[in-house]
């Protein structure tokens, strides 16, 4: 009896690696069974985009961190990172003072861009 040949495994091409096209291939690259991805992108990282990459000092994101997320089931992800990173501390004018968080636009694609890296360095998301 033949055995079936392999299933080829789908190859998946994002046009653009901004927030949203980063944020797909990590989904992506997270699932089990996960496909080629491949993200293409002219800027040196993944995630900034035009919106995340500016380094304008006063560009910020437009919500607080803690309502800003790559994972939907973790709401704070973002807040969390700030807090591990040390962002804040680095940037006292990011603290409103309610306690909210508005870091500059940069560090949000900072984050995202930290999120894809072990892909990028395992060969799972290709850039």
């Amino acid at each position: 009896m033949n055995a079936l040949p392999p299933r080829p495994r789908h190859h998946v091409v994002i046009l653009g690696g901004g927030f949203t096209g980063a944020a797909v291939a990590w989904h992506l690259a997270r699932q089990s069974s996960r496909p080629l991805i491949t993200v293409i992108e002219p800027r040196a990282f993944l995630g900034g985009g035009l919106a995340y990459s500016s380094e304008e000092p006063s560009h910020r994101v437009n919500v607080p961190a803690s309502r800003m997320s790559l994972s939907p089931d973790e709401p704070e992800h973002f807040w969390r990172w700030l807090a591990h990173d040390g962002e804040a501390e680095r940037d006292p004018d990011a603290v409103w003072s309610n306690g909210d968080i508005f870091p500059r636009r940069q560090v949000f694609g900072r984050y995202v861009a930290e999120h894809l890296g072990p892909y990028i360095e395992t060969g799972a998301i290709r850039h």
